[in-house]
């Protein structure tokens, strides 16, 4: 489910005859004796067309074939549909209700109908077939410069309520090893809003761009909502993180990096997204920003913030026009910690740069930056002689650029001064240009692009020539 996607709802078709049969079963002209005329016969008809505003009342429920559901769900998930009091809204809270139960996992199938029910009331039956109970899968992951394969183990409806809980491992070219286990608990019997509690442990090998390896322990606890506008994302937790094994020929700076830090923050994610793709959209727009403040229950101390933008609009019939522009920013006293800075270059960051190839460096390691910007801009295009709509030309421009935020960057003591520094930073950047292939499958955007650097600083790491990437987000 995407973002701002909401769940299905079963046709209406059915339950407006089934509310129209029963109106015309119910109303007192329908019980009238047959000789009383035209205008006798009459009368139901009129009413049959305005079915939607007569007022009735749901006095029971009845579920078919649903067996794992505990009652005080049931209770909340049709609190709406019992406070309706006309056919429109029975219709329209029943068949929300029934969504609702195929979009958390509870029923695979839900069929509504109404009845006649006691006191003169509505009788709402849900003919059920329950969903799945397990799930077991195995899939690949591709994405910043590395690919990994996971096996993911999954059991629904734990409790009764929609409660999933889910366990993963994964391997790749870079991490060594990755187990994350969650608890997911929608909030008031609603898909759309979650409440989710995670831990995870992740040991990464970050050569060639660093030579180290860190390995990461998390606990926390998040609450999302999902809304018709925009999504919502709060999340507190507590990692460890650990920089080890270190390389003979680490530098000094990674050197003075290494060892445990200990992180405890409170993070806020607002989006957006219109695009009618996640990975090649021809049309619409993406906006999200992050905030995050670390220090709250002891450990690092900082202020980090984030965000994104994409625009995408076609041109003409065949061509398609993309921009994006990313930036952030991170502040706090001292030196940032290594594990949160930033990073930029590579196919899914700024092109025609090694992966992590822009920005600041001591000896032959990435060290990140505190503040970052990049900006692309895309065109992709029909290509001649081929017919399917998935394989796209694609002409693209990429500008980006990293620095830390103290004595060794951007606030460091020169001739020119700290403005000019600044100065520098905003109107140096490093530009790329580039042709290539767009391959839009289902799951991954495949890229393999032909680029040029145009400016590059003397840390930087072009990569002129052939550039492979694959992955979901690119600039």
């Amino acid at each position: 489910m995407t973002d701002n996607a909401a769940y299905e709802v079963p046709s209406a078709g059915g339950l407006f005859r089934e509310a129209q049969r029963y109106a015309q079963a119910s109303s007192p002209a329908s019980r009238q004796p047959s000789d009383t005329g035209a205008q006798a016969s009459a009368q139901p008809s009129r009413q049959s067309l305005n079915i939607g505003a007569q007022n009735v009342r749901v006095t029971q429920f009845t579920a078919v074939g649903l067996t794992r559901a505990r009652n005080d769900f049931l209770h909340t998930l049709l609190d709406s549909t019992f406070k309706a009091q006309t056919f429109q809204q029975v219709l329209h809270e029943s068949r929300e209700a029934a969504g609702k139960l195929q979009a958390l996992g509870i029923a695979k199938q839900v069929n509504v109908a109404l009845d006649k029910g006691p006191h003169d009331g509505v009788r709402v039956v849900f003919r059920c077939e329950d969903g799945s109970r397990y799930a077991l899968k195995t899939g690949v992951n591709v994405g910043d410069d590395e690919g990994t394969a996971n096996v993911t183990g999954r059991i629904n409806n734990v409790w009764g309520g929609g409660e999933v809980l889910e366990a993963s491992y994964s391997r790749g070219s870079k991490t060594q090893a990755a187990f994350q286990g969650s608890l997911s608990v929608p909030v008031n019997a609603d898909p759309r809003r979650h409440i989710e509690v995670s831990a995870s442990q992740t040991a990464a090998d970050m050569r060639p761009y660093s030579t180290h390896d860190e390995v990461r322990r998390a606990v926390g606890v998040a609450y999302r909502a999902v809304g018709s506008v925009l999504t919502h994302d709060v999340r507190c937790s507590a990692m460890w993180r650990d920089i080890c094994n270190l390389g003979s020929d680490a530098s000094p700076t990674l050197r003075t990096e290494a060892g445990h830090t200990v992180k405890t923050s409170l993070a806020y994610t607002v989006s957006h997204d219109s695009r009618d793709s996640p990975t090649v959209p021809s049309r619409g727009s993406l906006v999200r920003a992050t905030a995050e403040v670390a220090g709250l229950l002891g450990g690092l101390k900082f202020a980090k913030v984030h965000g994104e933008m994409q625009t995408n609009q076609r041109v003409g019939t065949d061509f398609v026009l993309a921009t994006g522009v990313q930036g952030g920013v991170l502040v706090g006293p001292g030196r940032s910690p290594l594990s949160d800075r930033f990073f930029v270059g590579g196919q899914t960051s700024v092109r025609g740069f090694e992966f992590r190839g822009i920005g600041p460096r001591d000896h032959n390691d990435s060290i990140g930056g505190d503040v970052f910007y990049a900006a692309g801009v895309s065109l992709l295009t029909p290509l001649p002689y081929v017919q399917t709509p998935a394989l796209r030309g694609h002409l693209w421009a990429n500008a980006g650029q990293l620095a830390l935020l103290d004595d060794r960057g951007l606030m460091r003591k020169t001739q020119r001064g700290v403005r000019d520094e600044v100065r520098r930073f905003f109107m140096c950047p490093s530009v790329a240009v580039g042709v290539g292939l767009v391959y839009h499958h289902s799951m991954v955007r495949v890229e393999l692009s032909c680029g040029l650097p145009l400016v590059a600083a003397l840390n930087d790491r072009p990569k002129p020539g052939l550039q492979f990437g694959m992955g979901v987000q690119f600039l």
